[in-house]
C-alpha cells in the first residue's frame, strides 16, 4: 500500500474504534451515567432569609447524591392554597420527588395524599399530622420550645410578665413549640399573655411595635423566625427612643436575627441545625426514589444560644450558613 492509502486506512481504523468505545464506555469502562434526581423543594415561607442553611445543605446533598433542587418559595406567607397549587404544578411538571414544609395539616392532608401515589413526598420541619407515614425530618419542636422557655423564666425568683407571640399555630411545629413553651411556663406563677402576629413582615412589624408600646410584658417568646426577627427590630427601633425595653426570645436564624444576638436586643435563640436539615431532606428524598426500606425519621439538634455561647465552635456553625 502506499503512504496515503496506510495513514487512509489508520483513520478509518481510529475512527471505528472511537465509535466503539463511546458506544460502549458504560459496559466496559465506567458506572452507568444516571440522569440527575429531580426534587422539588416547598417552602412555607414568602422570603429565603430563614433558609440559607437549610439550602446550604440541601446542595450539598445535590452533589453528593446526583440531584437537582427546585427550591420554592411562596408569594404569600404561610399560603396553604398556593402551596397546594404548587404542588399539584410540581407532580405535573415531573418532579421525582417533593420536599414540602406544610403549611398546615387540614388543607394539606388530601393533596398530599395523592402526591404521594405518584412521588415519594417528604415533610419537612412541620408535618400533616393526620398522615402517620409521611415521612418527617425536623428536630424535637416540643423540646425546642421547653428548652427556650426555660432561658426566658430563668431561676423562677422573679415573677415575670410574658407575651407570647401567635403566628402560624395551625402550623405542627410551631404548636408544638407552643406546647414545650407552655409545659415550662405553667409550672410558674408568671402571668402570661398572647399577641397575635399576623403574615407580612411590615404588618408584623407594624403590630409588634403596637404591642411594644401598650403592653406591660418584660419578656417576649416568639415561636418562628419572621415573629423573632419583627418584634425584635421592632424593640430596636423604640428603644432609640427609651420608650421600651423588654428580654426578647425566640426560635429560627436569618442574618438580622443573628445581628440583633450579638447586639443582645434579643436574648436567646432556639436554633435547629439547618444545615443538617436540608441535607437529610434531600438524603430521604432519593432513598424513597430509589425505593430503600424505611428508617427511623432522624431527629435533628438544636441549641439555645445567647450571646455569650454563640462564637463557641458548636453554636457557629448553627448561626453562621458558611462556617462549616
Amino acid at each position: 500500500m502506499t503512504r496515503k492509502k496506510v495513514l487512509v486506512f489508520f483513520l478509518i481504523l481510529f475512527a471505528f474504534i472511537s465509535s466503539f468505545v463511546l458506544l460502549n464506555r458504560e459496559r466496559y469502562f465506567g458506572k452507568k451515567i444516571v440522569s440527575p434526581y429531580e426534587i422539588s423543594v416547598i417552602c412555607r415561607s414568602s422570603s429565603t432569609a430563614s433558609s440559607t442553611s437549610v439550602r446550604q445543605g440541601m446542595e450539598q446533598a445535590a452533589k453528593d447524591l446526583n440531584a437537582e433542587i427546585s427550591f420554592i418559595t411562596l408569594q404569600k406567607e404561610n399560603s396553604a392554597e398556593e402551596q397546594v397549587s404548587l404542588l399539584k404544578r410540581e407532580i405535573r411538571n415531573g418532579a421525582d420527588a417533593v420536599v414540602i414544609s406544610p403549611v398546615n395539616s387540614e388543607d394539606l392532608e388530601q393533596p398530599v395524599r395523592e402526591a404521594m401515589k405518584s412521588v415519594p413526598v417528604i415533610a419537612m420541619q412541620s408535618t400533616v399530622e393526620s398522615i402517620p407515614n409521611l415521612p418527617l425530618i425536623s428536630c424535637d419542636n416540643e423540646k425546642l420550645g421547653s428548652a427556650l422557655a426555660q432561658a426566658a423564666a430563668g431561676d423562677g425568683k422573679n415573677l415575670l410578665r410574658i407575651a407570647i407571640l401567635r403566628n402560624s399555630m395551625d402550623c405542627s411545629s410551631i404548636r408544638r413549640r407552643y406546647d414545650g413553651v407552655m409545659k415550662i411556663l405553667d409550672e410558674g406563677k408568671n402571668k402570661i399573655e398572647y399577641w397575635d402576629i399576623p403574615n407580612g413582615s411590615q404588618q408584623a412589624y407594624d403590630t409588634a411595635k403596637g404591642m411594644l408600646l401598650s403592653s406591660a410584658a418584660d419578656t417576649v417568646i416568639a415561636l418562628d423566625a419572621s415573629t423573632l426577627e419583627a418584634v425584635a427590630k421592632a424593640e430596636q427601633d423604640l428603644s432609640k427612643s427609651g420608650f421600651t425595653k423588654v428580654r426578647i426570645f425566640g426560635i429560627g436564624r436569618t442574618d438580622t436575627i443573628v445581628s440583633l444576638l450579638d447586639s443582645r436586643i434579643i436574648r436567646s435563640v432556639g436554633v435547629e441545625n439547618e444545615y443538617n436539615l436540608g441535607y437529610l431532606s434531600i438524603q430521604a428524598a432519593v432513598d424513597k426514589i430509589n425505593k430503600k426500606p424505611d428508617s427511623h425519621d432522624p431527629s435533628i439538634n438544636f441549641a439555645v444560644i445567647n450571646q455569650e455561647n454563640m462564637y463557641s465552635s458548636e453554636n457557629q456553625r448553627l448561626l453562621f450558613p458558611f462556617s462549616r
